[in-house]
């Protein structure tokens, strides 16, 4: 990744954060550590509810923040530190170009 790029990254990355914590208002906790995106949940709504989970954070995602001209990393883990599991958000599909 070009050094010029990451401003525009530690943005982009700080807008998601900021859409997820209000999106997931009670659910969770969202912080940002070293360009992550880190959600924390309960071990059972990881459990049960992780595929709703992602769908309701892309579809957020892709609703208020279209242009993306770079990839996220998403960890989703509990809050307990037992399970961790990484996502990508990808960038735009019309910044697909490398």
């Amino acid at each position: 990744m070009n050094p010029l790029d990451l401003p525009q990254l530690a943005s982009l990355t700080a807008d998601v954060a900021r859409l997820l914590k209000s999106e997931l208002a009670s659910e969770g906790t969202v912080k940002t550590v070293a360009g992550q995106i880190i959600v924390s949940i309960s071990r059972f709504e990881l459990e049960h509810r992780l595929g709703n989970l992602l769908q309701q954070i892309y579809r957020a995602v892709d609703q208020h923040i279209p242009v993306r001209k770079a990839d996220l990393s998403l960890v989703i883990r509990d809050a307990e530190g037992q399970y961790e599991n990484t996502f990508k958000i990808w960038k735009s599909a019309g910044d697909r170009s490398v």
